[in-house]
């Protein structure tokens, strides 16, 4: 009997902002009963590369290569010798209607008592199978072989000896999307379905049990009772509600997260089933996704009396929502991963505004490390912060945002500067854009992950690289997702602005204009120290940014700071 084992590195993730959404409760979906949350204590962390906070020059336009890696296959017929096990536990990650990873190797975990040490648990699932031997009380399978999309439902056993049995029922095969982030994230389908000032579409949004798609959804008001900051995880996922249907699920989920699914779904003409797992944090700044191993090593938090915490918008403990929501889902392997947040991120306390994009990174650097998949290198798509200007000056995190493409190797910026034009919207740091924002969101992964479309007409231009003359007066910046090349809408090109004092003010350069199809040059009287796009907080509507795709598309906003 095969059993794959798998060896590779270790590094994790995640993030949110502002007002959080009521949760339902729920059913477990197993036959047994199953063990409350575990919290165990990490070991303190080291530091690593992707934890460096040196700033990062941006890369020349390269075509991504993806990280292949492969679980180590060895024949064992130590776990098949050994007694089978008279009871355990299985991970609160799998489910009845949940689904499973296409092309990767499906791992099953959980945990039984010391007892059972030295004994065999096994799984079975789609004629694959594995088994595993429980050691400290843990035992992870990973089944022989990966399977296509299966859009027929079957059953997932995991069994040991005689009435210790999990029983898991129409687990379908397709692929598995994260949407992470703050409250705008959590801003649900229910409160698009009933604001009247939202789009059509979204109002009336199908939902239905017909349509192969699964939603999990753990929030921030799930971990009450649990002391964030510290260095605690939760091994098992906190919520019992697990995973669910449309008709079940939709109305509490993240609207960008159910809009962009039932997008896929339908531009992939229902062939592939598509789940999302949400995690959302209202006011949680980046730091409160961080892993600890990614917080310790970037120096954020400080600790007192084991409680780490650091600086941002909202007194959030640092490193909850990975602790506590993300880790216990490591081992299941994904798509891709959605981000919405950085709200919580725009003020200077902690260098969280200037520091976004290399924290993001070191996050996503360690997010994919720990997921150990196939594809490792996998896809992070992340929305920009639309045009809202009250109470904070959002722009900072903004253009830092925008620099992520060219630091960080097949992520992309789902632009969002012409989606949100109502300046008398009285909750504007929560816009009712989801439907327009989730649209070009599904085009972006449509043609970027399966190759319905191209990505260079639905993504819209991302700065990659820039060059300076020697005497600083000049800056060009280069693009890449330009379509035909880069045009803009109206006469005049609006929205580049560059910093040259020392009151690091952003001011209108002396010229810009679009040169060849995938550059801008912008020149100064006085040596450029900055330059950057959509900066100004007042500044962030689409009539004040008119740089855009030959398709459309709005360019992203972006700083580099370029003096010499």
């Amino acid at each position: 009997m095969k059993k794959i084992t798998t060896i590779v590195l270790v590094v994790l993730m995640c993030l949110t902002v502002l007002t959080g959404c009521a949760n339902a409760d729920p059913a477990e979906n197993a036959t047994t009963e199953k063990t409350g949350t575990k919290a165990v204590q990490t070991e303190k962390a080291t530091e690593t590369e992707a934890a460096t906070e040196t700033e990062t020059e941006p890369v020349t336009t390269e075509e991504v290569t993806e990280k292949i890696t492969e679980p180590v296959l060895t024949e064992d017929l130590e776990a098949m010798n050994a007694e089978p096990a008279s009871a355990f536990t299985v991970s609160r990650a799998f489910g009845s209607d949940m689904i499973l990873q296409r092309n990767e190797y499906i791992r099953i975990w959980g945990w039984a008592d010391e007892s059972q040490n030295g004994k065999r648990v096994e799984a079975e699932f789609s004629g694959l199978h594995g088994a595993d031997v429980i050691e400290d009380g843990h035992w992870l399978i990973t089944l022989g072989g990966r399977l296509p999309e299966n859009t027929e439902g079957q059953t997932l056993r995991v069994f040991g000896a005689e009435g210790a049995e999990y029983k898991y029922e129409n687990v379908l095969v397709g692929d598995v999307y994260w949407i992470v982030g703050q409250s705008n994230v959590a801003y649900p389908v229910s409160v698009i379905m009933a604001e009247p000032l939202a789009s059509e579409p979204g109002r009336k949004v199908e939902i239905s049990n017909d349509m192969q798609i699964r939603l999990n959804r753990v929030t921030m008001t799930d971990l009450e009772g649990i002391t964030w900051g510290t260095n605690d995880v939760s091994e098992d996922v906190v919520p019992k509600r697990g995973w669910r249907k449309p008709k079940q699920g939709a109305y509490d989920f993240s609207a960008v997260g159910y809009f962009t699914a039932v997008m896929l779904y339908n531009g992939l003409e229902r062939s592939i089933p598509i789940g999302m797992i949400e995690f959302d944090a209202a006011g949680a700044a980046l730091h409160g996704f961080l892993p600890n191993e990614v917080r310790d090593a970037l120096k954020i938090s400080k600790a007192k009396n084991g409680v780490y915490t650091a600086a941002g918008v909202n007194p959030h403990g640092s490193s909850f929502m990975y602790n506590h929501a993300m880790y216990s889902f490591q081992n299941m392997p994904i798509k891709g991963l959605i981000w919405y947040q950085g709200e919580s991120d725009c003020n200077a306390s902690n260098k969280n505004n200037t520091e976004y994009a290399n924290r993001f990174k070191a996050l996503v650097d360690y997010l994919r490390d720990k997921h150990d998949q196939i594809n490792h290198d996998y896809p992070v798509y992340i929305v920009e912060l639309p045009p809202i200007f009250e109470n904070f000056d959002y722009a900072q995190v903004r253009m830092n945002m925008g620099t992520i493409p060219s630091l960080l190797k097949n992520s992309h910026i789902c632009s969002s500067a012409d989606t949100w034009k109502d300046k008398t919207y009285g909750n504007n740091l929560h816009p009712y854009n989801k439907w327009e924002v989730s649209e070009r969101m599904a085009a972006m992964i449509l043609a970027n992950d399966y190759g319905t479309g191209d990505l260079d007409y639905t993504e819209g231009p991302v700065p990659m690289s820039y060059e300076v003359t020697d005497d600083g007066l000049t800056v060009t910046v280069k693009f890449i997702h330009v379509g035909d090349g880069l045009k803009t809408e109206g006469d005049a090109l609006k929205g580049v602005k560059i910093i040259t004092n020392a009151k690091n003010k952003w001011a209108d350069p002396l010229t810009v204009e679009i040169v060849g199809t995938d550059s801008i040059k912008i020149t100064s009287r006085s040596v450029i120290k900055s330059v950057g796009y959509n900066t100004v907080k007042d500044e962030s509507f689409p009539e004040s940014l008119t740089l855009c795709s030959s398709s459309g598309v709005p360019c992203a906003s972006f700083r580099f700071d370029t003096a010499k």
